[in-house]
């Protein structure tokens, strides 16, 4: 029984490892020449990321987050535990291939893949090219884990993530222990500006709904008199959206191909991760009854769906009114934050994986907060 997992991401890592360690041949996959590189991702984490993978790749744990409002107002929000944790990507998606190589998982760089078709007999066949040369495989099993533009999912006509925002951002050699979050339509329209120290300086980037992403974070890094000492440039994109299928006969769809990602933040390693140990344990499960049939992997589908599928489609709804909020919202949001009993809460119960948490405890804390934020207290529910 041979597994093709197409996506050397920690999604598509987590499940080689676990199908290797089961004693089922795994090959990966991977169009870059390098695991990790180049980076696309800002690396900011929950704990709970760091205690699912036993990672040695923190670069701080910042105690100290300072949101912008629009107008210049500024929240600090002082961390009582660890509630974020930034990670080096590249050296964690590295740890992450080393398990997979460790547990018999076979590794295939500069191997892009270019189409799946189904073969002559049963099952499918990939076409792909490594090292500048044509090759094919048919795998009894296929895992998609190539990201927001996966050609796995585009092949098997599956559903297509609701919306693709670009992201970019800036390596830049200023120093800082802090995170900085800056909001308003003139800074990110539709999501934030985040500043973030990192291993080798400082990483300032965003995502916009309007996709002006590279004007919008040169206008910043002009403002800031950074814009001539960037280091490196670095883009990718946020897949949003509930999918409503990931999964077909010998085939399913993990991490960023299967949006499982974060709506509000962007983020998708805990929730990618998750639903790889999901993935992982139906299809060996799966594979050990000999049946890889579309009925059988549904149950992955309605596993993840039914755990981080919730806090997805919540996030959904609270970034539809998110973005319908002017900057004068966002501002008394802010000032609101600020008031010592509400401010406490977020610090004592933030939870980045899980924002819904923190609803009820702000509304007691302040209720005020109704006033404006109606509708996305509502989407939560």
């Amino acid at each position: 029984m041979e597994i093709a997992v197409i996506g050397a991401g920690p999604a598509g890592l987590r499940v080689a490892e676990r199908t290797a360690s089961a004693g089922y041949e795994t090959v990966v996959l991977e169009k870059k020449s390098v695991i990790g590189k180049p980076v696309q991702c800002a690396g900011i984490v929950s704990p709970r990321v760091i205690s699912l993978t036993e990672t040695n790749s923190v670069v701080t744990k910042p105690k100290k987050a300072i949101i912008h409002s629009p107008s210049g107002n500024e929240l600090v929000i002082k961390a009582k535990n660890d509630q974020a944790i930034i990670i080096d990507r590249a050296q964690f998606d590295r740890e992450l291939a080393d398990k997979a190589i460790r547990a018999g998982a076979e590794i295939k760089l500069a191997s892009p893949v270019k189409k799946i078709k189904k073969s002559s007999g049963c099952g499918k066949k990939i076409y792909f090219s490594h090292n500048g040369q044509k090759k094919t495989i048919s795998p009894d099993v296929i895992v998609g884990a190539d990201g927001p533009g996966s050609i796995v999912r585009r092949s098997e006509k599956l559903p297509s993530p609701d919306k693709i925002m670009p992201a970019v951002q800036a390596l830049v050699p200023d120093e800082g222990k802090d995170v900085h979050i800056h909001l308003g339509k003139n800074v990110a329209p539709g999501f934030f500006l985040w500043d973030i120290p990192s291993r080798t300086g400082r990483l300032i980037g965003l995502a916009s709904s309007d996709g002006n992403t590279f004007q919008y974070l040169q206008n910043f890094l002009r403002s800031k008199g950074l814009e001539k000492k960037v280091i490196a440039y670095l883009s990718g994109t946020i897949p949003l959206g509930d999918m409503v299928e990931s999964v077909k006969d010998d085939l399913m769809l993990v991490g960023d191909s299967a949006c499982h990602v974060k709506p509000m933040s962007g983020g998708g390693i805990y929730f990618g991760l998750k639903a790889a140990d999901m993935c992982s344990d139906v299809l060996i499960n799966a594979i050990e009854e000999n049946d890889t049939s579309k009925e059988r992997l549904k149950e992955y589908h309605e596993h993840w769906h039914n755990d981080i599928g919730k806090n997805i489609m919540r996030g959904m709804r609270a970034r539809t009114i998110f973005e319908n909020l002017s900057d004068e919202d966002l501002d008394k949001m802010i000032q609101m934050f600020q008031k010592e009993r509400t401010r406490k809460v977020i610090e004592e119960m933030g939870d980045i994986d899980n924002p819904s948490r923190l609803i009820k405890p702000l509304l007691k804390a302040s209720p005020d907060l109704l006033k404006f934020t109606g509708p996305v207290i509502k989407s939560f529910f």
